[in-house]
């Protein structure tokens, strides 16, 4: 059904276009732009410079001041939602654009996936909170709820998946959080001690009709004090901006640490990713004349998705270039397997994986959700290959497209991108 547009939701059709974001996105855009926090964003710089300048390729150092931008940004908007006495919801790690009348910067970090919703809502250990939420017509694949005890979303305390939750025939439900145990409550999350964030993903494999959850939080209980002051958020933001660099660096080293072939999928949990998920990480180092051929299988997961990284491990610009793909985006093999060709030049295959020119990319495969336990597990191969002999290298079956088909699918995609950023 369409959202009731007024006093909160700003669009029937996009959950995300509401008051809380609008305002949370200007206050840290003021925030970022405070004499005190572009210290610090300049401290970040020299730290980040200090370990990379003579790793990085030319080609990826050209991206350095986006990335700490992003970085900073990132930081910056987590801290403009940190008052759990006046909670609100705010969707962060995501690609900078013009809506709203304004422009907000980029905050694309730590392999972000480009085709979820993340979003946060502050809690604290001692209040009570009510998030209502509304399933979409189309709703996302995959949805879960974190509780996490860091800035960078990364340490996680409590998890629940909606599949476990009761949701109402008209997709409505509520979620409950406090100190208390759920006791059979089946949407509910206890809040433990040091809990900073609701961390809600929402994972959408067909950006076509799939649109997020609609959410709202209140605090049940009174406030303890008023809100945080600008300078309360701007020194949070600071504290942010330079204590998560050690984190963002060891979630970038976990894609050099082996050969250039996608790793053994693996859970994410431990070391912050999703604690439902696994993946395959990879790191390719790609010449003009090269190409890298990837098949994996579904493993019966309800959500898939493989997505390109610069060497930041920022996801590459996704709306006008084919840097991911999702279990509705990407076409089977004739066996079922999916076989994806990561290469410079276009190979003319379905399933291409656009480096945007770049030479040096990190790749992450994603499987989430897995109802069928007899489905086996997720496997995934990987091989370099001249491209001028990717004809004969590729399995038999693999889904082909000409230019013409290529140019339909972007604008598809293109199409598709905007109505994240959608106001009525």
């Amino acid at each position: 059904m369409p959202l009731e547009t007024g006093d909160y939701f700003l669009s029937a059709t996009n959950p995300v276009a509401n008051v809380d974001q609008r305002d949370l996105e200007r206050l840290a855009m003021r925030l970022f732009e405070r004499p005190d926090v572009k210290a610090a964003r300049a401290r970040a710089e020299i730290m980040w410079r200090r370990v990379a300048d003579r790793l990085m390729p030319a080609d990826q150092m050209a991206l350095f001041d986006d990335h700490v931008s992003d970085y900073c940004f990132k930081c910056t908007l987590v801290a403009a939602n940190t008052d759990a006495n006046h909670p609100r919801v705010l969707r962060v790690y995501s690609e900078g654009t013009r809506w709203f009348g304004h422009k907000v910067p980029g905050a694309k970090w730590g392999g972000d996936n480009p085709n979820n919703a993340y979003r946060i809502i502050p809690v604290a250990a001692g209040g009570r909170y009510e998030v209502t939420g509304q399933r979409q017509v189309e709703p996302s694949t995959y949805v879960t709820f974190q509780l996490v005890g860091n800035s960078t979303t990364s340490a996680t305390l409590a998890s629940l998946e909606q599949l476990d939750m009761e949701i109402g025939g008209d997709g409505r439900y509520t979620l409950t959080l406090d100190d208390m145990p759920s006791e059979g409550r089946r949407n509910h999350l206890q809040i433990p001690q040091g809990t900073l964030y609701l961390f809600i993903r929402d994972s959408m494999g067909d950006w076509g009709r799939q649109q997020p959850d609609a959410l709202r939080v209140r605090r049940l209980d009174p406030p303890s004090r008023t809100p945080l002051t600008d300078d309360e958020l701007a020194a949070t933001a600071i504290r942010n901006i330079l204590s998560d660099v050690f984190y963002a660096y060891y979630a970038q080293r976990l894609f050099f640490n082996g050969p250039q072939m996608m790793t053994t999928p693996e859970g994410a949990g431990s070391v912050g990713g999703l604690v439902t998920q696994q993946g395959s990480l990879g790191h390719f180092t790609l010449r003009e004349d090269e190409a890298v051929i990837i098949t994996a299988n579904a493993a019966g997961a309800t959500y898939r998705d493989i997505v390109l990284h610069d060497l930041w491990l920022r996801s590459l610009p996704n709306r006008d270039n084919q840097i991911s793909l999702t279990n509705a985006q990407m076409a089977p093999d004739a066996d079922g397997r999916f076989t994806y060709v990561l290469s410079i030049a276009d190979p003319g295959v379905h399933n291409w994986l656009d480096p945007c020119g770049l030479h040096d990319v990190l790749i992450l495969h994603r499987w989430q959700g897995f109802p069928d336990p007899d489905a086996g597990p997720p496997t995934i191969e990987s091989r370099k290959v001249a491209f001028a002999e990717l004809g004969g290298a590729l399995p038999p079956g693999i889904a082909r497209i000409t230019p013409e088909q290529r140019r339909a699918q972007i604008a598809r995609r293109q199409a598709e991108y905007d109505r994240r950023f959608a106001v009525d």
